[in-house]
């Protein structure tokens, strides 16, 4: 979903900007759907794991729920979403893979914007002036690594939102920030709304985000190495906090919210980009 809402919202607002989509699947990198799941599997707690795939059957089970509501558009494979605007698409296993470069050096992009799992590093973070910007789904520096949008709501946080920030090298997450949109979370909050209005939030700050970043107008700010936390995937122990926070991963009611177009007028409380002045 937060795929395509970047994608559609960005074309629909910059209409003139040339764009171009590289895809990569959502397994480890030299790994396939199998290799991914005994890496991961084991690092999980058994509830968690199991609520992760009753929500995973769920969202498969409803997606035909959304065509006939007219929502099918976040759900719609990237693919046919660049092929209904005309967007160049390419699939790669690998962000880094001389094929992926040459595809990256031919369109030659102003800048680069990054959602994905795998590590980016040199030759790409250099190919565009503007730099790569990364949409990381959850507020920095205090919430770095997997799934922020869950251990925002397991820890107790009173805020939630997206970040824009640059990737400078190799390392996660700790690129300077270039934007911020937050939001606060409620009782009775679900991981996929949550998750959902990080999507939103982003969306909206895309745009802008990179009109200042083209202008000049922005300034980075330094995330301090020390401050914040990364975190890494959830144990039993961070399930059993996001329970006893009130929160849960997925809520039917919520979900079927989402839908409905119920959450599609939410707004970030607070907006914060990095101006120059």
């Amino acid at each position: 979903m937060l795929h395509n809402s970047l994608l559609t919202h960005y074309a629909a607002t910059r209409p003139d900007d040339p764009l171009a989509v590289v895809k990569i699947p959502l397994v480890l990198k030299g790994k396939g759907r199998r290799g991914t799941a005994e890496r991961i599997l084991p690092q999980l707690s058994r509830r968690f794991a199991m609520g992760k795939l009753m929500e995973y059957v769920s969202l498969l089970t409803i997606t035909a729920l959304p065509k006939v509501m007219a929502r099918g558009a976040i759900f719609r494979r990237l693919r046919a979403t660049c092929r209904r605007q005309g967007i160049p698409f390419q699939r790669a296993k690998n962000v880094m893979s001389p094929e992926t470069l040459a595809f990256v050096r031919g369109f030659a992009p102003d800048v680069i914007v990054s959602l994905c799992h795998q590590i980016l590093k040199e030759p790409l973070i250099s190919l565009a002036p503007l730099g790569i910007v990364n949409v990381h789904p959850g507020l920095l520096p205090d919430f770095r690594g997997i799934q922020p949008y869950f251990w925002e709501l397991s820890e107790g946080s009173k805020q939630a939102g997206a970040t824009l920030h640059l990737i400078e090298d190799g390392s996660i997450d700790t690129g300077g920030v270039l934007a911020r949109a937050s939001y606060p979370t409620t009782p009775g909050m679900s991981v996929q709304l949550n998750y959902y209005l990080t999507i939103q939030s982003a969306s909206r700050l895309l745009p802008d985000c990179l009109a200042a970043l083209q202008s000049g107008e922005l300034a980075p700010e330094v995330q301090v190495e020390n401050e914040g936390a990364y975190y890494r995937w959830p144990d039993s122990a961070a399930f059993e906090r996001l329970r006893a926070q009130g929160h849960c991963l997925i809520s039917y009611r919520q979900l079927l919210g989402i839908l409905a177009g119920r959450y599609d007028g939410h707004r970030a409380d607070t907006v914060c980009m990095r101006d120059r002045a």
